[in-house]
């Protein structure tokens, strides 16, 4: 996924469905910078979700109630 797409995907977030997953790279765009794409991998702040054997991504409805303060971090 290109910088390009990344920024597609996140000037759309507002019309994904909650089921939808989104790429970690999205996920850093979304959160406004405040959590490095490393940290979302290493220590996500929510569940990450398997999409095939090697790649995770993040369900957009999760994304939403962590940015809206309804979800706590996950703990370290």
């Amino acid at each position: 996924m290109t910088d390009a797409d990344t920024l597609k995907a996140a000037s759309q977030f507002d019309q994904l469905p909650d089921d939808a997953i989104v790429t970690t790279a999205t996920a850093a765009v979304i959160l406004g910078g405040t959590l490095t794409e490393q940290t979302l991998r290493r220590n996500p702040p929510i569940k990450r979700r398997q999409v095939s054997q090697r790649r995770y991504g993040f369900r957009v409805g999760d994304l939403r109630a962590l940015i809206r303060g309804e979800v706590q971090p996950a703990a370290a």
